[in-house]
């Protein structure tokens, strides 16, 4: 009892340090989280909850079951980051206590406690499950979705069906009508694989009655308020448009998401080859397991869709991860001292391992030396090469209990130092939020923060959407604006390259500098005159 109190206390605390430790520090970054934390604002202040909209202005591109959670975590908590982020939290753990819940059917509870742990410590998950974003939304429900419905496989309890319906509804909420394709073509896949559709009619129609119920509601009235318009920006834009052309400029090569997942799924990718030869192995005999067969077409399916897709961003092949961790914990919780403990495939998928993390360590402490923070990335890299190294050795004397707790442990430390130590690093490169707050006091709607040579989401959001909406890309167009915008002086934020041309105008002053972002304050009589053009001022664009 003892022993497993521990274990409980263990599975918490790497939990809690993976998707909720410092939650709120870091500021929103990238387009999306910024422009959904204001979608979600604006909701909420509306009391609309049918037609997202931006800046009072319709925004059709995705569902609203980011928002809707968004507004409710805003209304308990107040608008900060940490409210934004906490639903996409909550549901990374609906996600992996679900997976885990289905590992635990299959194999026992070792096998799902292994599947929690694996997941939560698996790069690409515990990084969207921590971001503002539509990915782990759909991620969540999908596999909520996809556990219920093999559960709902040769069962007579409707129950599962209803589960599974209602979540692949949720699923479609979030991200649109993916969920539905990625869902029906792993069945569809599956029981083909397995010559047999294990649903009973009376499982199809309540599934489709609670997929109907749950997302035909939304579906129906946004099309009624907004009719032509959503569908062409939902359904043509941003969803038959990112799968059969590069208009969004998202093109990879095919190869793209093998690459993602080698990383994404660290520390755990090499392990995947011990399931896998297993299932080749199978394939002669009794045959394979049902269940690994439906858990590697849960994998297969979506990676060769989106490899097929003209569009590609890492967080589209999110919704694989899970079925990822379920086969890697089914491996270790196989009987490892007489069957893998020592053996050849084994050390070479530890030596696979040991070569990707020092590769990955390599890259933190290289590309935090760029940042001028190579002490923090040392922090976030000692954790993952230590790790991998003790846990080689451990594995190598016999010991895979302690060798997978080291993985687990390593992997948990650098997430909680790259929280720590790499946060500020990324707020001063890839967010706006400090000089845009520092602005505030000086700007307004009728003199805005003026972007030069530089645009980001975050630079809108922080100031409360009192900055241009389009950067000034030049001095030029710089005049142009003064001439159409005449004050008495003008507040720019911008990068280095932009700061080079300002500070060769007379009267420019760089009032705060961070990372490699400044904010300068511009006399309007300064762009009167044609400042000396010259290598060194870096000249009109």
């Amino acid at each position: 009892m003892g022993q497993q109190r521990h274990l409980i206390a263990f599975v918490l605390l790497a939990v809690y340090l993976t998707l909720f430790f410092q939650l709120g520090d870091l500021p929103f970054i990238g387009a999306d989280e910024p422009r959904y934390a204001r979608i979600s604002e604006e909701m909420l202040l509306a009391g609309d909850f049918v037609t997202p909209r931006l800046e009072g202005s319709p925004w059709l591109e995705k569902p609203p079951l980011l928002f809707w959670v968004q507004a409710l975590s805003f209304r308990v908590f107040g608008v900060s980051e940490a409210a934004a982020r906490l639903p996409v939290a909550l549901l990374g753990l609906l996600c992996a206590l679900a997976a885990g819940g289905l590992a635990r059917h299959l194999a026992g509870f070792r096998a799902g406690v292994l599947s929690v742990l694996i997941l939560c410590t698996s790069t690409l998950f515990f990084i969207f499950a921590r971001a503002g974003s539509t990915d782990m939304p759909l991620t969540a429900c999908l596999t909520v979705s996809l556990v219920c419905g093999y559960r709902a496989a040769g069962s007579r309890n409707l129950l599962w069906s209803l589960l599974s319906g209602a979540a692949l509804g949720a699923a479609a909420l979030a991200k649109g009508p993916i969920a539905l394709i990625l869902f029906g073509g792993i069945f569809t896949v599956y029981f083909l694989w397995i010559e047999k559709l294990e649903w009973h009619w009376r499982h199809l129609l309540a599934g489709t009655a609670a997929f109907l119920a749950t997302s035909v509601p939304w579906y129906w009235s946004v099309w009624a308020e907004n009719g032509y318009s959503f569908f062409v920006t939902f359904w043509l834009n941003h969803h038959l448009a990112r799968v059969m052309s590069d208009l969004h400029h998202h093109s990879q090569p095919v190869w793209y998401y093998l690459a993602v997942l080698a990383v994404g799924f660290f520390p755990w990718t090499p392990f995947l080859a011990g399931s896998f030869a297993r299932l080749w192995r199978s394939r002669t005999g009794a045959g394979p397991d049902r269940s690994q067969v439906f858990l590697w077409i849960w994998v297969a399916l979506p990676v060769v869709f989106f490899s097929l897709s003209e569009s590609k961003l890492p967080g589209y092949v999110l919704p694989v991860v899970p079925a990822l961790a379920l086969l890697v914990a089914r491996e270790w919780d196989r009987d490892p001292a007489g069957e893998t403990a020592a053996s050849r495939p084994l050390r070479i998928q530890w030596l696979m391992l040991q070569g990707l993390a020092l590769l990955m360590a390599a890259a933190i402490v290289y590309m935090s030396r760029y940042h001028y923070a190579s002490n923090a990335g040392l922090w976030v890299a000692l954790p993952l090469a230590a790790a991998v190294l003790w846990g080689a050795r451990e594995s190598r004397a016999g010991r895979p209990e302690r060798a997978f707790l080291s993985l687990v442990g390593g992997m948990v430390l650098a997430a909680a130092a790259a929280f720590s130590f790499l946060g500020p690093v990324v707020e001063h490169y890839h967010s706006a939020r400090s000089l845009a707050r520092a602005s505030q006091p000086m700007i307004s709607e009728e003199r805005p923060l003026v972007l030069y040579r530089y645009f980001h989401h975050t630079a809108l959001y922080y100031t409360g959407y009192q900055a241009t909406r389009e950067e000034v890309p030049s001095l030029a167009h710089l005049r142009l604006y003064s001439s159409q915008h005449p004050q008495t002086d003008y507040y720019l934020l911008t990068k280095e390259s932009g700061w080079r041309d300002l500070a060769a105008l007379e009267g420019s002053r760089s009032l705060l500098e961070e990372g490699n972002l400044r904010l300068v304050r511009l006399p309007r009589e300064s762009l009167t005159r044609e400042p000396p053009v010259s290598p060194a001022a870096g000249g009109e664009l």
